[in-house]
């Protein structure tokens, strides 16, 4: 084969892995705009449920809990954890997600066990609740009343909570609250929201 020949060959292999290469390019950008599209999609229709969650309980705040992977302790077990991914407060209301990241699971035993074994973990008063970590947490967060629900695949797997925060002494009027009359009316309520929630999560 011929020099020039070897050459013409060379630019030609080189000009087409360029254009292979720049297809590939676009292409996997083109996903990645999709896949963020999307994920733009899913987390405006969470925060609009969550929205009407805080108007339809009277709550001061509503947010999502998700359970996830942390770092792994020397053993090689993973260190279960739970973060807040998404949250809606009222005007004057202070917004807790930035600070509620990576609980480990172990430090609110009680809480957590009592949350996978009811699918609910609902207090009027924190003075009741006998996780006394998570008691503290929630009173440096100013909550007086928390109900929180949990968030679950179709196939029943618990991926996270989706919760209410009372901070104010009074419910507005018209409003389902957290009272001992209307507390079944607001796990009727939550446990639908968590349905649809499970939905845009999964």
């Amino acid at each position: 084969m011929s020099e020039p020949l070897i050459y013409l060959l060379a630019a030609g292999l080189s000009s087409a892995a360029t254009l292979l290469a720049v297809w590939f390019k676009h292409r996997l950008t083109n996903r990645e705009c999709d896949v963020l599209q999307e994920e733009t999609r899913q987390n405006a229709n969470v925060y609009t449920a969550l929205q009407y969650t805080l108007e339809e309980t009277g709550a001061d705040r509503a947010y999502i809990m998700e359970f996830h992977n942390g770092e792994h302790y020397f053993s090689g077990r993973g260190q279960q954890k739970f973060s807040c991914t998404y949250e809606v407060v009222r005007k004057g209301i202070s917004a807790e997600s930035s600070n509620s990241q990576g609980y480990r699971v172990s430090n609110f035993h009680h809480y957590i066990n009592k949350l996978v074994h009811d699918d609910e973990f609902c207090h009027v008063a924190l003075e009741s609740i006998e996780d006394y970590p998570f008691a503290r947490l929630l009173e440096h967060k100013g909550v007086r009343s928390i109900y929180n629900v949990t968030l679950k695949t179709l196939n029943g797997r618990i991926i996270g909570v989706i919760g209410v925060d009372y901070v104010r002494s009074e419910v507005p009027a018209g409003k389902i609250g957290f009272h001992q009359h209307s507390k079944g009316s607001l796990t009727d309520f939550l446990k639908a929201q968590s349905k649809i929630i499970a939905g845009y999560l999964v």
